[in-house]
């Protein structure tokens, strides 16, 4: 039988200070499927994220504190984001002017209208003077032909200026989707559901952007990472192969079950194919953490060892 491990934990139970003796199982004894162990395996973190400032900016706001359980998405602080949310509302008014410029085609149906009666009159003029020649002075005739001419010009330009009020609106709203992206960046979201390790800066402190505000990590996931011999198991070999990994709790808090087995499966997910100076290779496996009384039981930066499965 292999000698187990042993780390102490002090933690609170109820408002009682208890002790954990968080022990290694030793290999089973029946050892049916256990095809080997992998001594002295590192628990590490799947995810480990540093939430950067993306914009900079005075701290004004923190919602969380280190050690709080977030969900991705949620908002853990805010930057100082009054001139950008000034800036949205000069924008919401600038676009809503130009919206209505663009909706608006009065000048174009005004200019098609002055157009229409100055050619009316135009050719009115004109059978007149066909009936009755030199009943209309020149002059006339070229003034109503000019006016006309001029009309036709006042309706392209009406388009034209309908046009531009249609991209004025349209430039508007890029501007606004670009302020409400500014207002967004102000905001610092969870990338992952984790849990608040670390929390670098406080209120009042200035961001510079890309400066990291706090660290965010992921527990209920974790990656248990060991070294096998080449010799033995080569990388084919135990590449998908199941593991298991066993803990059990000694709860000194509950006098009529102490002990606490937990026992975590999962499969080997990545066996490298560099062989170190050892005969050895690097081979992890992810496996689902659990709780016990609120806690996690398993931490990264424990070592363990881990069994490796037949099918």
């Amino acid at each position: 039988m292999s000698q187990a491990r042993f780390t102490v934990l002090a933690i609170m139970v109820s408002g009682v200070i208890g002790t954990w003796i968080i022990a290694q199982e030793p290999d089973s004894q029946d050892g049916a499927n256990v095809i080997a162990t992998i001594r002295d395996c590192n628990i590490g973190l799947v995810n480990e994220v540093d939430v950067s400032a993306q914009e900079s900016g005075v701290l004004t706001e923190v919602f969380v504190e280190e050690g709080a359980s977030v969900a991705l998405g949620d908002m853990l602080a805010k930057i100082d984001d009054r001139d950008a949310q000034v800036r949205r509302v000069q924008v919401e008014l600038q676009k809503e002017v130009a919206e209505k410029e663009a909706s608006n085609d009065i000048n174009i149906r005004a200019a098609e209208k002055a157009a229409e009666v100055a050619d009316a009159e135009l050719v009115e003029s004109e059978a007149i003077n066909t009936e009755s020649p030199g009943a209309v002075p020149p002059t006339k005739i070229r003034r109503e032909r000019l006016t006309a001419e001029r009309s036709r010009l006042q309706v392209d330009v009406a388009k034209l200026e309908f046009d531009v009020a249609v991209l004025t609106s349209k430039i508007r709203q890029a501007e606004l989707d670009q302020a409400l992206i500014t207002i967004d960046r102000r905001q610092l979201g969870s990338p992952i559901t984790g849990e608040v390790e670390r929390r670098f800066k406080d209120v009042g402190e200035w961001v510079q952007a890309g400066d990291a505000v706090f660290q965010v990590v992921r527990m209920d996931r974790l990656r248990v990472e060991g070294f096998v011999v080449a010799a033995e198991y080569p990388p084919l070999a135990v590449i998908g192969k199941p593991v298991r990994v066993t803990y059990t709790v000694l709860d000194k808090s509950d006098k009529a079950q102490p002990r606490k087995q937990f026992v975590f499966t999962g499969k080997i997910g990545f066996a490298s194919n560099q062989i170190q100076a050892g005969g050895e290779y690097r081979v992890w496996a992810e496996v689902e953490n659990q709780k016990y009384r609120g806690q996690w039981v398993l931490r990264p930066g424990a070592t363990l060892d881990m069994q490796l499965l037949s099918e």
